[in-house]
């Protein structure tokens, strides 16, 4: 009799990306809210509208980041692609600084864990 095994998934990189990917959209959400406040007040010469388009596409940027991390967790979880969602995870995280300052560093830090735990298989 065979006995069938089930394949071992990186459950612990997985939720630490989950994690940081939620701390993250939750971020990027804030800062297009606040875009968008930006776009309808007032000021001289039309500088608010500005400062709000930049601040929402900076938040919008940071979002399309945070779904590329979900896809990497997903990854994750799924056995023979750890590697490839760890880089994903990895990669997006570190990038997000940039945009949503790593959700506050807690995700950026997070997402790093959650990575390095997939690359790990743990």
């Amino acid at each position: 009799m065979t006995e069938v095994r089930e394949a071992k998934r990186a459950t612990a990189g997985f939720i630490l990306s989950l994690i940081a990917v939620t701390i993250d959209t939750i971020v990027a959400l804030i800062i297009i809210g606040f875009g968008s406040f930006l776009v309808g007040v007032e000021s001289y010469f039309g500088i608010g509208q500005i400062a709000g388009f930049a601040v929402t596409t900076v938040g919008a940027i940071g979002l399309g980041l945070a779904i590329l991390v979900i896809i990497g967790a997903v990854l994750i979880y799924m056995p023979g692609y750890e590697v490839i969602g760890s880089i994903l995870v990895l990669v997006f995280s570190l990038i997000s600084w940039f945009f949503t300052r790593g959700g506050l560093y807690i995700g950026l830090i997070l997402g790093i864990l959650g990575g390095l735990l997939g690359i790990a298989k743990k």
